[in-house]
């Protein structure tokens, strides 16, 4: 049997004959550029996040930084951000010209609330959390810390959407979630794109020009901002899936149960746990193993595809050779470095197909 890491054939079969309608009507209309299918993706994806405004942008990461710039985060400030993510969380603070300053992961891979406030300084302006694999931080104590501190709450949303703590929406304790739309996500488009929401329409009105050159109205600039502008095109592929995100989030969940199922008598690998409250909507399904490498390398000769999310700290990586904290130790994320491993998921997964996956799983685990 063979089983793709993400199966994206499966969910775009269900919307690329509207999709296509949609692109054509656009080619037709030569509306390329912040079109009506880019204002009414906004409008559906504030509905679905419950939030007031969406900007569209052209990627996650350009997402996080528009966020930063609107807050006037940059030279000389510092932001708080877990150091088990993906590069691109940090990358987008290092080219506002800020510094990041990483904390490590708790038991569920996300920020360790617990390391926050003995890393914030006087030159700290934000803490960036990280709602990784598809569920949300400690959103409420991660907001206390901010409002003790007089400092900016930020989520990366980029792999949550969707995702929820009790009745609290991503975006309803902090002062802007970042999305990305690269085609793997949850809701992913046919290329890259991304977005921010918001409640604060100041940041909002900041936000949009800042994605169009820092302006709002033709040659008129009133801020120094940069191009990145949801394409039209993009926007009509996310549209029809906004139809979809729910239910595909619900499949989700249905392989990640089958997953718990048959996995949680095995003593040799730790399964994810999920945090109080939390609705996970398993971007990834990540597991913890000792014998990391040799198991992956069993699962791809048995025809299973499997990834490492992440396989090095963003300190590790010689892109920080100059960072403070280069090559520095943490408690949990340097342990897990080397044994984390992700296992297929995506809509449309069969049964049959987890319980093979397991069923080798168990193999190697003997």
């Amino acid at each position: 049997m063979k089983i793709q890491f993400n199966n994206l054939t499966l969910i775009h079969n269900q919307i690329k004959n509207q999709v296509l309608r949609e692109i054509n009507k656009t080619v037709d209309n030569n509306s390329y550029i912040l079109s009506d299918q880019v204002t009414k993706f906004e409008q559906g994806f504030s509905d679905f996040t419950s939030t007031k405004y969406t900007i569209g942008c052209g990627n996650g990461t350009d997402a996080i930084e528009l966020i930063l710039r609107g807050l006037s985060i940059g030279p000389g400030d510092e932001v708080i951000l877990p150091v088990n993510t993906f590069i691109a969380t940090s990358l987008a603070i290092s080219r506002t010209g800020a510094k990041p300053v990483f904390v490590d992961n708790d038991e569920f891979y996300l920020i360790d609330v617990t390391n926050i406030e003995r890393a914030i300084t006087n030159k700290t302006k934000a803490i960036l959390a990280v709602n990784l694999y598809g569920q949300m931080a400690d959103i409420k104590k991660l907001s206390k810390i901010a409002k003790n501190n007089n400092i900016y709450l930020i989520e990366d949303s980029a792999q949550s959407h969707g995702a929820s703590q009790g009745l609290i929406s991503q975006g309803e304790f902090s002062v802007a979630a970042s999305y990305s739309f690269y085609p793997g996500k949850n809701l992913g488009a046919w290329g890259d794109g991304g977005a921010v929401t918001t409640n604060q329409k100041w940041l909002f009105e900041k936000i949009v020009s800042l994605r169009n050159q820092g302006s709002v109205k033709k040659y008129v600039h009133n801020d120094i901002g940069f191009n990145s502008r949801l394409d039209s095109i993009q926007a009509c592929v996310l549209n029809e899936k906004l139809k979809y995100i729910t239910s595909w989030n619900e499949e989700r969940n249905q392989v990640a149960k089958m997953y718990f199922d048959n996995l949680s008598d095995i003593k040799k690998i730790m399964l994810p746990k999920i945090f109080k409250d939390n609705y996970h909507v398993w971007h990834l399904f990540v597991i913890r193993v000792s014998s990391r490498n040799k198991l992956m390398e069993f699962l791809n000769s048995q025809g299973i595809q499997t990834g490492i999310h992440y396989p090095k700290m963003i300190t590790n990586q010689k892109g920080y050779k100059n960072h403070m904290q280069y090559k520095n130790n943490f408690t949990k994320a340097s342990i897990y470095e080397n044994k984390l491993m992700s296992l297929p998921i995506f809509p449309g997964m069969k049964k049959v197909e987890v319980d093979y996956v397991s069923k080798k799983i168990k193999e190697f685990t003997g």
